[in-house]
């Protein structure tokens, strides 16, 4: 890289080059010389000066793409580091019904700082709880760069952990969105080997009502299995646990997030008379997993949390 301060010492040094020229030309005015001399003489001044102004651009170019590329630390309150760290520790530990709490009972405190200082921008923010478990009360550093291994907001609600390369998840990442919904308070979730901001390689999404959901309701859900470009592929399961916890499971084999019936799918038709494809679960003979005819074609099983979106 260039050092700044040797471009004044350039230019001083030709500015005295074109002076002296000058001051030629000017004693050479009161005697007899050949035109043609004293016009080159004028040409290689001009010659200089012109050099000048092209350096002036081009050191200004390279300094608005310095300026451009550089990384800048974004200033945080004492308050605002206190709940990105408690946010981290969270993300850190796995505890995603505790990050999901952080960000629910916090949410106006995060929609002001996404979209306050970082100006709804990709930006990441790491503590020293990553490098070694350190105490989650130390300070950390919120950069307008997503590179390295660190925590980034994709909404005031949505955040992304693990490791990042040029702005993207890639490597190991889990993706957390809080939820309130009439039905209670709950976080959906996406876990595993991310390539270039998708998922892609062994991992899993699903959602859990962490409040609100009793009885029979689907509290949770988990959706496990190989993911290509986010969507799912191969052999899968899928598991729910209903508020009462009672957990039901199934396997099923799916193509591009699509559905791949095999001899165990029972073709049916629901009390209403709709067409209806039936998967008994695996785990009793007494809940079946069903999907109306019209629907099997859908691309239903993928990644529940998509990096841009």
């Amino acid at each position: 890289m260039k050092n700044n301060r040797d471009f004044p010492l350039r230019t001083a040094g030709v500015a005295a080059v074109i002076a002296v020229l000058l001051l030629v030309l000017s004693i050479l005015g009161n005697v007899r010389i050949s035109g043609y001399l004293k016009a080159s003489m004028e040409e290689s001044i001009h010659h200089v000066e012109s050099e000048i102004a092209s350096k002036e651009v081009q050191e200004s170019i390279e300094e608005s793409k310095m300026e451009e590329t550089a990384v800048h630390e974004i200033s945080l309150t004492y308050t605002e580091e206190q709940l990105l760290n408690l946010l981290e520790g969270k993300m850190h530990a796995n505890d995603l019904e505790g990050a999901a709490r952080v960000l629910n009972e916090n949410d106006t405190a995060f929609q002001d700082l996404f979209f306050g200082k970082l100006a709804d921008e990709t930006c990441l923010y790491s503590s020293p709880v990553d490098a070694q478990g350190a105490d989650p009360h130390t300070g950390g550093v919120m950069k307008d760069e997503a590179d390295g291994h660190g925590l980034v907001f994709q909404r005031a609600g949505t955040i992304f952990y693990g490791d990042f390369k040029d702005g993207k998840p890639s490597g190991q990442c889990v993706a957390l969105q809080a939820i309130t919904l009439d039905e209670g308070v709950r976080y959906d979730y996406s876990v595993g080997t991310w390539t270039d901001g998708v998922m892609d390689g062994a991992g899993e999404c699903g959602y859990d009502y962490y409040e609100g959901v009793t009885g029979d309701g689907a509290k949770k859900t988990v959706k496990k299995g190989n993911f290509a470009d986010d969507l799912m592929e191969g052999e899968i399961s899928y598991t729910s646990v209903n508020g009462d916890g009672e957990s039901t499971s199934w396997t099923m084999t799916v193509e591009n997030g699509v559905i791949v019936p095999d001899a165990r799918w029972i073709s049916d038709t629901s009390d209403d008379g709709t067409p209806v494809f039936r998967l008994m679960a695996d785990t009793d003979d007494v809940h079946a997993y069903v999907v109306e005819a019209d629907a099997m074609e859908e691309v239903r099983w993928k990644n529940m949390i998509e990096w841009g979106e």
